[in-house]
């Protein structure tokens, strides 16, 4: 496995199949939870799939604490984890937390991203207390309380004697973040140019369908799929797979042809 050396730490990542450059960028679970071996199959046939671990997740080193600044700190770490593969440009897909990160990247490096698939992300950082909050108050405070699968796998991906503290320090940066007025790009979603597919399911716990389609009116040409009866994670939904992977193949071929009709596969509901 490939792992890029930083001067503060060490990120490593999956490399799977040829050709044009695809990183898969993973929510605030880590790989282990909600990861894209859904999309193994179906799209390393077509693209270099990149999928790193994030600093502090997985394979990649350990930290002692994540500031609420972390979207931005692994916004440059996956820059030069494509520098290391050798990526000039890539195709993002991003969930949740890595929505984020891929929209950082865009915004830091737009020459280097070809086109943003936005899955489950978030545009603001004080979120509505009525949608998620407990679920990430159960996780920080009693993460033995999850279900037990969930925890063997967190175990397995990131250590059993450390994927307790991982959630803590997760949490802890949104708890932060939650006291933050305003989005999480300082206005600046406006800035991004490449084409760019919002993906959100109506129910979400996390983030409202209207705030995601706030964050896609902020940003220049954004198309939406919204599918009402998703949740939070849709690209590892066996239910939904086929056409989220049809929707997010449809943005790139229009990042490639500038054709708009290549779109035609993408709806809003």
């Amino acid at each position: 496995m490939p792992k890029v050396e930083l001067k503060d730490a060490t990120i490593a990542y999956e490399v799977h199949g040829s050709g044009r450059p695809l990183m898969l960028l993973h929510a605030g679970w880590g790989t282990p939870v909600n990861g894209f071996e859904l999309q193994l199959a179906g799209l390393a046939g077509r693209f270099q799939l990149l999928i790193p671990d994030r600093r502090g997740y997985g394979r990649s080193s350990r930290v002692k604490e994540l500031s609420p600044d972390y979207h931005r700190q692994a916004a440059a770490d996956m820059l030069t984890v494509l520098d290391h593969a050798g990526a000039e440009t890539a195709f993002l897909w991003g969930h949740s937390d890595g929505a984020v990160v891929g929209a950082w990247m865009a915004l830091r490096a737009p020459d280097r991203v070809r086109a943003l698939a936005f899955e489950g992300g978030h545009l603001l950082a004080r979120k509505d207390a009525s949608r998620g909050r407990a679920l990430m108050e159960r996780v920080r405070e009693r993460p033995e309380t999850l279900p037990e699968e969930m925890q063997a796998a967190l175990a397995a991906g990131h250590g059993a004697d450390y994927w307790q503290y991982l959630l803590w320090m997760w949490t802890e940066a949104w708890r932060l973040l939650y006291q933050r007025p305003g989005d999480l790009y300082d206005g600046r979603l406006v800035e991004i140019r490449c084409p760019t597919l919002v993906i959100h399911g109506g129910q979400d716990p996390h983030t409202a369908t209207r705030e995601a389609e706030q964050l896609a009116a902020q940003i220049p040409g954004a198309r939406t799929l919204l599918i009402p009866e998703g949740g939070h994670s849709l690209h590892d939904d066996p239910a939904l797979v086929d056409r989220v992977n049809a929707a997010v193949l449809a943005l790139f071929a229009v990042a490639e042809t500038g054709d708009d009709q290549a779109a035609g596969s993408i709806s809003s509901g």
